[in-house]
Order: C-alpha cells, then structure tokens, then sequence
C-alpha cells in the first residue's frame, strides 16, 4: 500500500528528475527557478561529495569550484536545458559536466602558474588529479550518487517514524543499522533495546528491526524511482545499489 508521505514525495514536494528538467524551459519564470532551485538541492551534495574526495583541493578551492560551475554553467549558459532525456541518466549528465569544468579549471590554474616550452604543465599533484584513470572517476561519481540517494531514503524514513510516532522503529534502525554503517558503532544488543525501550521481549525488537528494513526498502525505492524513467530501470537501479550497500 503507498503511504500519504510516499503520494507526497512522488507528486508534489520531490517531482521526478526530468519534469524539473522540463520546467527549465517554462516561460514563467518563477516556475524556472523554482525548478532550477530543486534540482540544485538535488544534486550539488553529490558534486560536494566528488571535490571532498579530489586530491590537491583545499576547503576553499572546492566551494569555489561548485560556486563557480553554478553560476558559469548551471546559470550563465544554461546546460541544464540541453539534458536530454534519450541520451541517458540526467546524474551522468551533469557530472561529466561538472568533472570536466574541474579539469578545464585545474588546467587553466596550470596554465597561469607556468608555461613551458611546448605547451601549458599542471602542477604536479595537479597533473596527477586530471590524469585519473577514468573508471576510477566514473567510480567515484558513482560512490557520490549512492551515499545522496541512502541519504534521501533515511531522511525520509525519520520523517515518517517521526509523523507516526514511531521512535522505536527509528531508535533500533539507528542503533541496529545505521550508527555500525555509518559510524562503524557497535550494534546495540537486542537485550539492551529490550531494557532501553520498554519492549516484551528481544523477539519483539527482532520484528521491529525486520519493520524498519522494510520501511527503509519502501524509501529506497521511492527515491530511487524518482530518478529514472520507468519500473525497469528502477529495478536494475535498485539492484545495483544493494550489492554496493
């Protein structure tokens, strides 16, 4: 059964990826931003994520490079506008864009700091982040996108354990699963939860973890359909993310 927060993330607050594309070019121009404004929301973490993980970029160096690709290309030229829906996923397309304005950018920097005899050298430590081996960014941009959509899905199910009230289901996801995943935390021991929840039984808190699995499943899935195109390619998506979890 889809729940009213599901109906809600589909519908209206979190519009599929290619219908904002397509309000880029509504000739209301509130509904352009507006548009413009989710899809930053969307997908700048993804692009913060790559340059954290970018040899030779301090701090300062990577949110200039974000600012500067959104207003350079996002907003000046407008390449949102020539994503096209036939040419594949909108996420490859905007960051081979953004990787390669990181690459023109280091090599202009390169540029300015010395030119040699027979053409412009990068900085060392510079050369070596351009010279990446291709599967290895590709893996990297990919890495990017899995921890944007887990993250959507578990802000999602905390927003409907919140509205249900159900802190139980939320408190043993997060000690369970969560903080060893992401903190790499010790799960708390059913018999623990027992105690610290109030609960009949450690089978009891065995069928609220197997409940909270499914819940999150259920916002997976959510984000993960807002992305693509159809069922199909929602299930091959899906896939692929589980054997990378």
């Amino acid at each position: 059964m889809t729940t009213a927060l599901q109906e809600d993330n589909r519908d209206h607050s979190q519009p599929t990826r290619w219908s904002l594309v397509a309000r880029l070019h509504d000739a209301d121009e509130t509904a352009r931003l507006a548009a413009l404004e989710s899809l930053l929301q969307r997908y700048l973490p993804v692009l913060e994520w790559y340059l954290m993980r970018h040899p030779g970029l301090d701090p300062h160096r990577r949110e200039d490079m974000v600012q500067g690709f959104v207003a350079a290309k996002i907003i000046e030229q407008g390449i949102l506008e020539r994503a096209n829906q036939a040419r594949g996923r909108f996420r490859t397309f905007l960051l081979n864009a953004f990787q390669n304005y990181v690459r023109d950018e280091l090599r202009r920097a390169g540029a300015a700091r010395r030119t040699p005899p027979g053409g412009p050298l990068l900085p060392f430590e510079e050369a070596g982040a351009v010279a990446t081996d291709e599967s290895r960014m590709d893996q990297k941009l990919h890495q990017a996108w899995i921890s944007q959509i887990v993250q959507l899905a578990i802000t999602g199910m905390e927003a409907e354990c919140a509205a249900s009230h159900r802190d139980d289901v939320w408190s043993i996801f997060r000690s369970r699963l969560l903080a060893p995943l992401l903190e790499g935390a010790t799960p708390e021991p059913y018999g623990a939860l027992v105690k610290r929840l109030k609960l009949d039984s450690p089978s009891q808190a065995a069928n609220l973890l197997i409940t909270a699995k499914r819940m999150f499943a259920r916002h997976l899935n959510v984000v993960v359909s807002d992305t693509v195109e159809d069922s199909t390619q929602a299930e091959a998506e899906l896939r692929e993310l589980k054997k990378c979890l």
